[in-house]
């Protein structure tokens, strides 16, 4: 859906066309409450996607839902770590779009005979990677390199810590989820001070309606109305 179709569906789902007597929301409110659902939206599908909590064909459809909004190489380059205690750094600020979720990851790795190999990133618990230098089955190798996460090294936001044991680290792939676009009508200036151009919805098509519908309910919890809610509900249950 284009911008203006978003600003009347939401209307529409909510029963306010503008000759309706029900209280209405205004551009500004409607992009807001807009933005606010396509990302809990995002949040809600890749929680349901990283956790598997379901069948192989719904977890098909998050990946779907997802996918306008995947980064990974070559749209994301390779990128030079920086080494500090054996420890290589990514500051996940340093991606070339904003950084949302972090899907998954692989390095190169540079052994001892010089010779390169591509690699899978392991998560590990903050309190397990130490121990995994000493678990032969957790250590580093050439079937995976651990890593988690931490607050960068500048004191500001979020970094990828890789211990890579004897090995060299020349290269690593991040695979994320950036953050959407923003929504926006357009001629108006934002509370930020900044005159957005008109935009819409970047991730999939037949996402559209589900993030009116829960951009719905979020007016409706500001608006104090269970009924409408649970109406809502039962229609995205419905379209699942």
């Amino acid at each position: 859906m284009q911008i203006a179709e978003l600003h009347y569906a939401f209307k529409l789902a909510k029963d306010r066309i503008d000759t309706l007597a029900n209280q209405d929301f205004n551009v500004v409110e409607i992009d807001w409450l807009l933005n606010e659902a396509q990302l809990v939206f995002i949040k809600n599908r890749f929680s349901e996607w990283n956790n598997k909590r379901r069948g192989f064909e719904s977890n098909t459809k998050r990946v779907a839902d997802l996918s306008a909004l995947v980064v990974k190489n070559p749209l994301q380059p390779p990128i030079v770590p920086t080494l500090d205690s054996n420890t290589y750094e990514v500051r996940l600020s340093d991606l070339l779009y904003p950084y949302l979720f972090f899907v998954s990851g692989t390095v190169d790795i540079v052994d001892a005979n010089n010779c390169t190999t591509n690699v899978p990133l392991k998560f590990l618990q903050h309190d397990d990677y130490l121990y995994s230098f000493r678990d032969p089955f957790n250590s580093p190798s050439l079937e995976f390199i651990p890593y988690n996460f931490g607050l960068s090294s500048t004191g500001s936001g979020t970094s990828l810590y890789i211990y890579p044991g004897d090995y060299t680290i020349p290269y690593v792939y991040v695979e994320y989820i950036k953050y959407p676009s923003r929504v926006c009508y357009g001629n108006y200036t934002y509370i930020d001070g900044v005159n957005y151009p008109q935009s819409t919805l970047e991730l999939s098509e037949h996402t559209h309606q589900e993030i009116v519908d829960l951009a719905c309910q979020i007016a409706a919890l500001n608006t104090e109305n269970p009924e409408y809610i649970q109406l809502k509900n039962q229609k995205i249950m419905i379209q699942e």
